[in-house]
C-alpha cells in the first residue's frame, strides 16, 4: 500500500513539472506581440540609431525593406517577416541598446529644458528675477562662461525682443548657453 502511494506522488510531481515547463497560449501571444512591437520600433529608427544596435545582417535588411515599403498590407507582411527573424535571435542585446538610446534621449531632453530655462531667465521671462540677477546666477554656476559674450548677447536679445525683430540674438544666446551647459562629448 505504501508503494502505491509513493508511485502516485511521483506521477503527480512529474505532471506539475511538465505543467510548469509549458507556456500558455496567452503568454506566447504576448511574447509574439512584443517581438512584433520591437520590430516596428526598430523600423522607426534612423540610420545612425540603427548603427548603434547589434543586429544581424538579415534582420537589418528586413528593417530597411520595412522602412522602404509604404502599402499597409505589404508593411504588415514585412513586419511579420521581421518579427519571425527577431524570434530566431536573442533580443536582449537589442533591448539593452534601445534602452541606452532612450536614456540618451531623455538626458538630451532634460539638458535642453535646462538650456531653455536659462535662456528664459536671462531674457527676464521668469517672474521675480531681473535679467542682471539671472546673468549673475548663470555666471556663478558656469564659471568658465565668457562674461562679456553673455552680457552682450543678453542685451542684444532683450533689445531685439523690445523692437519686435526676429529672434536672431535670442538664438545665438540659446546656442551659447547650450555650449556651456551641455559640453561636447570628448572623443577619447
Amino acid at each position: 500500500m505504501i508503494d502505491d502511494e509513493t508511485d502516485h506522488n511521483d506521477a503527480d510531481s512529474d505532471i506539475s513539472e511538465d505543467a510548469l515547463d509549458e507556456i500558455s497560449k496567452s503568454q506566447r501571444k504576448r511574447d509574439a506581440d512584443s517581438v512584433r512591437e520591437l520590430g516596428t520600433h526598430l523600423a522607426e529608427l534612423g540610420a545612425s540609431e540603427l548603427a548603434t544596435i547589434p543586429l544581424p545582417d538579415d534582420v537589418l535588411a528586413a528593417i530597411h525593406e520595412l522602412q522602404r515599403i509604404k502599402a499597409h498590407g505589404a508593411r504588415k507582411r514585412q513586419t511579420g517577416f521581421l518579427a519571425k527573424r527577431l524570434r530566431q535571435i536573442d533580443v536582449e542585446p537589442i533591448d539593452a541598446a534601445l534602452e541606452k538610446l532612450r536614456q540618451s534621449a531623455r538626458a538630451n531632453t532634460i539638458n535642453l529644458h535646462r538650456v531653455e530655462t536659462w535662456r528664459d531667465r536671462l531674457l527676464g521671462e521668469i517672474e521675480g528675477e531681473s535679467e542682471k540677477d539671472a546673468l549673475t546666477a548663470f555666471l556663478g554656476e558656469y564659471v568658465d562662461a565668457d562674461r562679456q559674450q553673455f552680457r552682450h548677447l543678453q542685451r542684444q536679445a532683450i533689445a531685439e525682443r523690445k523692437a519686435k525683430r526676429p529672434p536672431a540674438a535670442s538664438r545665438q544666446l540659446f546656442k551659447a548657453i547650450r555650449d556651456v551647459v551641455i559640453p561636447a562629448p570628448s572623443n577619447d
